[in-house]
């Protein structure tokens, strides 16, 4: 695949230099694109670097995970993006006056959403906004697939989400369809999904069906390869406790800001 990287930080860097190692051609991209010439050498072969009106152009899909509060500045660079699978990985958080950070949209909606509703003619999927970044890097130190944790994307689109569920792979991840974009609010901060971290496909499972359970117009779960699950999870630094809700104004552990990007 020819990618796009639009926020090429510790997400989009990490995906990014996995990605090439895959086979697949990156363009990494910044508002100052000289910045990633040791980027670009770590990746190797098939990685390129320019600015982020560059990788939209250069890709056919695009990973978009700039830090929230750099999402207007990112899609004013990017353009409409038509015809194009986006892979949404950011999570609606920022610092607040009082340098905490906290979820900046309403509980009405959630990123996802919103950047479908921006990017009209593109084909959204949201993806690896559960998984935290300082993770990424040994995702392919567990090359069997029974060792493999779950990485949840959902959107409206088919094939994009095969082709997204093809680089969760790559990755070193295994993919696991959550369901429609509506259901992004699970994917992202402090929803069920993000805070359950990573698990191994039989966790993974049922916490899909647990949601299901919850949901009115039927279940969730997808057809995905019977395989046993892994037992281990993320280490509790990296996901919000089940009884620490977080809304607007609440402060969220430090080890979130992990999950976040840069342009």
């Amino acid at each position: 695949m020819r990618i796009g990287i639009v926020g090429a930080g510790k997400v989009g860097g990490g995906l990014g230099k996995i990605w090439v190692r895959a086979g697949h051609q990156v363009l990494f991209s910044s508002g100052h694109p000289n910045r990633l010439k040791v980027l670009i050498e770590e990746a190797g072969p098939g990685a390129y670097r320019g600015t982020v009106a560059d990788a939209a152009l250069f890709g056919d899909v695009i990973l978009f995970s700039p830090n929230f509060w750099g999402v207007r500045d990112a899609l004013e660079a990017t353009g409409p993006l038509k015809g194009k699978t986006v892979i949404d990985a950011t999570n609606p958080l920022e610092w607040n006056p009082n340098g905490r950070m906290v979820r900046s949209l309403p509980e009405s909606t959630t990123a996802g959403e919103e950047l479908a509703r921006k990017l009209t003619d593109a084909l959204v999927v949201k993806a690896f906004s559960t998984v935290p970044a300082s993770y990424i890097p040994h995702a392919l130190f567990r090359p069997g697939k029974l060792q493999r944790l779950v990485v949840f994307y959902c959107g409206d689109h088919r094939l994009s989400k095969v082709a997204v569920d093809r680089l969760i792979t790559d990755s070193g991840f295994v993919g696991l369809d959550a369901g429609p974009l509506r259901l992004a609010k699970e994917l992202e901060a402090p929803g069920r999904l993000y805070r359950a971290g990573l698990v191994g496909i039989a966790e993974a499972r049922r916490l899909l069906k647990e949601i299901a359970d919850t949901v009115q117009n039927g279940p969730l779960l997808s057809t995905v390869s019977d395989q046993p699950a892994f037992a281990a999870t993320a280490s509790s630094s990296f996901v919000f406790p089940q009884d620490h809700p977080v809304g607007p104004g609440t402060r969220l552990p430090g080890s979130a800001c992990s999950r976040g990007d840069e342009d």
